[in-house]
C-alpha cells in the first residue's frame, strides 16, 4: 500500500472513530433501568411509591427505577419467577409460606448485611426472619383489618368508639333506629370476603388460625368447633347490620358509598385508607379493631404489608442499584412520604402517622395484641379456597353448613 493510500485510510478511520465517540458517550450516559415489580394496586401506596421513585430518579441520574404494577400481581410474580424472569426489585410478603419457599429455592437475595435494615423497627424486622436466620426483605409498612367509621356520623348520633362486641351491636342498633345503614360490606371479590373472615377469626376465635392448621394436618375438624360457631354466629349478626347488596358489591363501590355517607362504617384493610381519602380528602374517618366480647380478649389481624426484595439472580450491577434504592426507601424522610400516602403504620423508625384516627389500631399493634395472616402458616391454596366457602355463607347464612364445608374444602385443597 502506498503512503498516500495509507494516509487516506488512517484519516477515514479517525473520522469514523470521531463520529462514533458521541454515540458511545451517549450510551455511557444512559441510566441503568431497574424494574420494581410491586404488588399493591391501591391508589394510596401507588402514589407513595411514585413520589419516592420520581424523587430518587431525579437525584440519581445513573439509575432509573420503573414501577410495574399489574392485576393479579401475586400470580404473575410466581409465573415470572418460575420462568426465570425475576424482577430485579419486587415487593412480597415475607411472613407467608410462599415467600419462605422462594427463599429456600434461592430466588431472593439475602439482605442481612445491608445497613438500611438498621432503620427498621426491631419487632417488624424480627417478623421477617427466615428459617436460616437471614433477612430477605425490607419491611416497609404494617397492615391491619379494622372498622372504619365516619367521625361526623358518630358525633351527630352521640356515639363512642365501641371496644366490646356488646358495645358494637348497641352502636349498630342506634344507627338503624336513626335510619342509617350501620356497616357497608363488600362481598363481590372472594379475597375481600376472606380478609374479613381472617379478621373475624382473629377477633372472635383466639385459636382459630391454629385450629385450621390442625385441620390441614388431620388433627382436628371445624365442624362442631365452638370458636368457629361463635365466629359465624357473630358474622350473621354483622351481616344483619349491613347493606342488602353486600354480596354483589365491589370494594371500590363500597368505599364510594361510605364516603358519600350511605354507611356509618365499613370493614376493610389499611390498604384502603388512601383510596377512601382520595375520594374525599376532607372526610374525617377513624378506625378501630373489630371487637371481641371484651377488650382484653380482642386481637387484630396485622402483618407485614409492603416489603421490598431483591432478586438473587440479578447481576452485581443491578443488585448495587437495587441496594441504593432500598436504602433510599428506608430513609425516614422518604418512608414518611409513603406513610402519608398509604396510611398504614410504618416499619421504619422515626416515621409517624399524621392521622390520629388510626390510633386505636396503632395502640393494639404496639401492645402486641395481633395475629399474623393465615398465609404465614397455612398454604395459600387452603386459604383461597376457604374464601370461596365463606362467600357462599354470605348467601345462605347457614352456620352448620359452612363449618362442614370448610372441612371438606381443606381436605381437598391441602391434598393438592
Amino acid at each position: 500500500m502506498g503512503k498516500k493510500s495509507l494516509a487516506a485510510l488512517l484519516c477515514a478511520t479517525m473520522a469514523m472513530t470521531a463520529c462514533m465517540l458521541p454515540a458511545t458517550a451517549a450510551m455511557a450516559d444512559e441510566p441503568l433501568k431497574i424494574e420494581f415489580f410491586q404488588q399493591k394496586g391501591e391508589e394510596g401506596p401507588q402514589k407513595g411509591y411514585k413520589e419516592i421513585i420520581d424523587k430518587f430518579n431525579k437525584e440519581n441520574s445513573d439509575i432509573e427505577i420503573e414501577m410495574n404494577t399489574v392485576p393479579d400481581a401475586g400470580t404473575v410474580l410466581t409465573s415470572r419467577i418460575s420462568s426465570g424472569d425475576i424482577p430485579v426489585i419486587f415487593s412480597d410478603f415475607p411472613t407467608q409460606t410462599q415467600f419462605k419457599q422462594k427463599v429456600a429455592n434461592g430466588y431472593v437475595q439475602d439482605l442481612s448485611d445491608q445497613d438500611f435494615l438498621k432503620n427498621v423497627n426491631e419487632s417488624a424486622l424480627e417478623m421477617t426472619k427466615q428459617e436460616d436466620g437471614g433477612y430477605y426483605a425490607l419491611p416497609y409498612s404494617r397492615n391491619y383489618i379494622g372498622v372504619y367509621y365516619n367521625k361526623k356520623t358518630f358525633e351527630d348520633n352521640g356515639l363512642e368508639i365501641p371496644t366490646t362486641w356488646e358495645e358494637f351491636t348497641a352502636v349498630c342498633d342506634k344507627l338503624k333506629e336513626a335510619g342509617i345503614t350501620p356497616v357497608g360490606m363488600h362481598g363481590k371479590d372472594p379475597a375481600r370476603v376472606g380478609h374479613l373472615f381472617q379478621a373475624a377469626t382473629v377477633a372472635w376465635a383466639p385459636d382459630g388460625v391454629e385450629t385450621i392448621g390442625k385441620v390441614v394436618s388431620g388433627e382436628a375438624k371445624i365442624e362442631g368447633d365452638e370458636e368457629f360457631k361463635n365466629v359465624f354466629e357473630k358474622m350473621n349478626t354483622l351481616l344483619s347490620y349491613a347493606n342488602e347488596d353486600a354480596l354483589a358489591l365491589s370494594d371500590t363501590t363500597c368505599y364510594e358509598n361510605f364516603v358519600n355517607g350511605e354507611y356509618a362504617m365499613t370493614i376493610t384493610g389499611s390498604y384502603a385508607r388512601g383510596t377512601i381519602q382520595s375520594i374525599n380528602p376532607n372526610l374525617e374517618i377513624g378506625v378501630f379493631p373489630l371487637p371481641n366480647d371484651t377488650y382484653d380478649d380482642t386481637k387484630c389481624l396485622s402483618g407485614i404489608d409492603a416489603a421490598i426484595c431483591v432478586s438473587a439472580q440479578a447481576s452485581d450491577k443491578e443488585k448495587d442499584a437495587a441496594y441504593r434504592f432500598l436504602s433510599y426507601l428506608a430513609d425516614p424522610e422518604n418512608a414518611q412520604i409513603f406513610c402519608d400516602n398509604d396510611g398504614a403504620p410504618s416499619c421504619i423508625t422515626g416515621v409517624t402517622s399524621n392521622d390520629d384516627g388510626i390510633k386505636p389500631m396503632v395502640d393494639m399493634i404496639n401492645a402486641g395484641k395481633t395475629h399474623d395472616w393465615m398465609a404465614s402458616t397455612i398454604d395459600n391454596n387452603v386459604t383461597t379456597d376457604l374464601y370461596n366457602v365463606v362467600q357462599g355463607f354470605w348467601a345462605n347464612k347457614d352456620v352448620d353448613a359452612v363449618m362442614k364445608d370448610m372441612d371438606a374444602s381443606i381436605e381437598i385443597s391441602s391434598a393438592q
